[in-house]
């Protein structure tokens, strides 16, 4: 199994706008082939920061995920909403227990 875990920090005033965006992308991600978890999440601890948590079944599936059109658009949508970079960390991981 992939992680894959993001924490993205919004500029004032454009929280919503944000959010309707991770729940575009989150309702075609699911869709897609090796995604076996696609969730977001208001952060407790920084104000305007979104928290990414995703599993995929395979490093390739979440590669194909990267090239898929609702990703793209995505993207160049937050790229205009978030502050700063984001920090995104991938991880190879497997279930205990």
């Amino acid at each position: 199994m992939v992680v894959l875990t993001a924490y993205v920090t919004i500029k004032p005033g454009h929280f919503e706008e944000a959010l309707a965006a991770c729940e575009a992308v989150r309702q075609e991600s699911v869709l897609e082939p090796g995604c076996d978890r696609y969730d977001y999440f208001v952060s407790s601890r920084v104000e305007n920061q979104i928290v990414f948590v995703e599993e995929w079944s395979s490093m390739g599936a979440l590669q194909t995920h990267f090239q898929q059109q609702a990703f793209l658009n995505f993207m160049s949508v937050m790229g205009g909403l978030r502050e700063g970079e984001a920090e995104i960390k991938i991880f190879e991981a497997q279930p205990v227990g």
